[in-house]
């Protein structure tokens, strides 16, 4: 599908129908968030799939009810590394030196230069933000992918963030959540799918010097 046909057709669904999965478009949506843009490349963020139900339905009791968090097809979760340490930037920099063949010399000054620039320019709460920020390409990559397949999706943060943490053992993890994608088939009496898509007009938008 053409990447803006599927964009004008994508919406955050409301109703899915319960259980449609697609393993194979989701799968191709996580390795196009794997692929996304990151400061330095270093993807101070993770995607969680929640797949057991029992668990699925507690985090529904945390999502000021929206029944969707339990019936779609997927569910996944964006979520920051909380906090983004010098080992994080130490299996990167492993990950480049062996995938580029750099030398000891090259592979310590890239080390100091990304742990200089991520860690030690940055407050705590800097760091934080800077790992949200980070974690929304990703997001926005693997929500334009799952269009690109029509797989529907709705990205949330209308949740209980330290109950959902806690109900995923993300806090153990050194992880955050940040955003909710509850994913699969949009249902046929879901009345938002009806709703003309309104955006801002692209002369307001897009400002040319």
């Amino acid at each position: 599908m053409d990447m803006l046909e599927a964009l004008r057709r994508r919406y955050a669904v409301k109703r899915f129908v319960p259980g449609a999965r697609d393993d194979a478009a989701l799968d191709r949506a996580l390795e196009a968030a794997r692929l996304a843009p990151s400061s330095f490349g270093l993807h101070p963020w993770r995607i969680v799939l929640v797949e057991d139900a029992a668990t699925r339905a507690r985090l529904a009791e945390r999502s000021y009810g929206q029944s969707k968090v339990a019936e779609a097809g997927h569910l996944a979760f964006f979520a920051i590394l909380d906090p983004v340490t010098e080992d994080h930037v130490a299996a990167h920099v492993a990950r480049l030196a062996a995938a580029r063949g750099l030398d000891g010399t090259t592979t310590s000054k890239r080390h100091d230069s990304i742990a200089k620039t991520v860690l030690r320019k940055k407050t705590e709460d800097e760091r934080r933000a800077w790992a949200r920020a980070q974690c929304y390409l990703g997001l926005g990559v693997f929500l334009a992918a799952c269009a690109a397949d029509s797989l529907d999706a709705c990205p949330m943060e209308g949740f209980e963030t330290r109950a959902y943490d806690e109900i995923l053992g993300l806090g153990a993890e050194g992880l955050a959540a940040v955003s909710a994608v509850a994913l699969g088939r949009r249902a046929g009496d879901d009345a938002e799918a009806a709703q003309p898509k309104v955006r801002m007009p692209a002369e307001e938008l897009i400002l040319r010097r």
